[in-house]
């Protein structure tokens, strides 16, 4: 049975180590702004962008992404590191210290194409979907505009991981 929405963004986020504000946020809670809380959210993007690159490195390490998608799964790793080195920048301008990757995100289990296109397809959704919540709880212009940015790579990306899939896009 396909995992819901909600299963998978409580999945990411406890995979992730997401703070309990920022899950609460994304489950729609609403969450006093403050420095401290863009510090969580800057934290928690960053959090998910390395789950991401995990993901494209597990699947170009062993050959995973078929042929003819191989190249977008090396462009959106492209993409997620430029988010990554962005979320780090604005963390460290705020005086915050950026989350390590960590060190295994149980990725063994994603062995074969089709089972890794779904996954890659699920952390892109729930990019998408944490973008989506969190941009307008965080106080700073600089971090909207840079994570406006980074959500319609999130949306290319999970369009074309869709189509590769056979999941409907609208």
């Amino acid at each position: 049975m396909a995992e819901s929405r909600r299963a998978a963004l409580r999945r990411v986020a406890g995979l992730a180590g997401l703070s309990l504000p920022v899950v609460d946020l994304l489950g729609g809670a609403r969450v006093r702004a403050s420095e401290g809380l863009d510090l969580e959210i800057l934290g928690a993007a960053l959090a998910l962008e390395h789950h991401a690159l995990a993901i494209y490195e597990h699947g170009l390490e062993r050959g995973l992404f078929p042929p003819g998608l191989r190249d977008y799964a090396v462009e959106f790793r492209g993409d997620h590191l430029g988010h990554r080195d962005t979320q780090v920048a604005l963390m460290e301008e705020r005086g915050g210290r950026a989350p390590e990757a960590k060190r295994d995100y149980g990725l063994g289990r994603f062995d074969t194409a089709e089972r890794l296109l779904k996954e890659a397809l699920t952390i892109e959704v729930v990019a998408q979907d944490a973008y989506l919540r969190l941009i307008g709880n965080i106080r700073t212009d600089d971090y909207q505009l840079a994570a406006a940015f980074i959500l319609v790579d999130e949306v290319r990306h999970a369009t074309v991981w869709k189509r590769a899939t056979g999941a409907r896009i609208y």
